[in-house]
């Protein structure tokens, strides 16, 4: 038996009246039954289940969202570092990258960020980016072919965020 998450749980109230200028309103929902949302736990199968019925969805226009990760270990395999990041429509965007701290200043983040665009090229991708809230390397990653396209002030923790990103010549998959 699931167990509803009290919180996000919400019960779809009958809906009655139409939109009557042909905009879509919440009027216009029909429900049939009862209906809940709920967070999901850890666990559950959601996720995989969500996946299969959105891969490759023909109405969507794109492929499905694809997530990966890369692992950067040291010579006897003990984890320093990784990236994940998801590709959809031959975007490649960095959802998380880190690099345990006695590790940190060594270019490991750097040596993630050349695999991650290595992949996204190979994956037939045409563009690569992520967020920060640290512009320190904007340098060198200008350098490098990255250039800021975006600052949302205010946004995660309350502080200004950057999105980063760089186009690639994408080579298709043999």
């Amino acid at each position: 038996m699931r167990q509803e998450t009290p919180r996000l749980a919400a019960v779809l109230p009958p809906v009655t009246d139409a939109a009557e200028d042909g905009d879509f309103t919440m009027d216009m929902v029909q429900p049939e039954r009862d209906l809940t949302i709920r967070e999901m736990r850890e666990g559950e199968d959601f996720a995989a289940w969500l996946s299969d019925l959105t891969a490759n969805d023909p109405d969507a226009g794109y492929t499905a969202l694809a997530e990966h990760h890369l692992v950067l270990t040291d010579e006897i395999g003990d984890w320093i570092g990784g990236i994940r990041f998801t590709v959809r429509g031959g975007v490649a965007h960095v959802v998380d990258i880190g690099v345990v701290p006695g590790e940190r200043g060594r270019g490991h983040a750097l040596r993630l960020l050349e695999a991650f665009e290595a992949h996204a090229v190979e994956d037939g991708c045409h563009l690569i980016e992520f967020w920060t809230d640290q512009l320190s390397v904007e340098p060198l990653l200008a350098a490098l072919g990255w250039r800021r396209v975006l600052t949302r002030t205010d946004y995660v923790g309350g502080r200004p965020w950057h999105l980063l990103e760089k186009r690639l010549s994408a080579v298709s998959r043999g």
